[in-house]
């Protein structure tokens, strides 16, 4: 199933990290952490720790949520817990 997030957790924002702060994020990525199937969260970047989706990863990883980065084919790698 694909759920377009765009206006909520969409990149290409003059702060990412002030948008967190919004009800509208807040909203949207707890309900990713309420999902029963696994969630893929896209960009066109292809590096996470360029990309807006790293700081999802760390709002999802601070609240207790696993995450992993798909790089390459067969390639992946765990979010690492950091401080928000």
């Amino acid at each position: 199933m694909y759920e377009w997030q765009g206006k909520a957790l969409g990149g290409m924002r003059k702060s990412y990290a002030d948008h967190m702060q919004s009800e509208e994020f807040q909203a949207a990525a707890a309900a990713l952490t309420q999902r029963k199937d696994r969630v893929c969260i896209m960009c066109a970047e292809s590096n996470p720790a360029d990309c807006h989706r790293s700081f999802i990863a760390d709002w999802l990883v601070a609240h207790g949520q696993r995450v992993m980065h798909l790089l390459d084919l067969g390639e992946q790698r765990e979010h690492p817990a950091r401080l928000l």
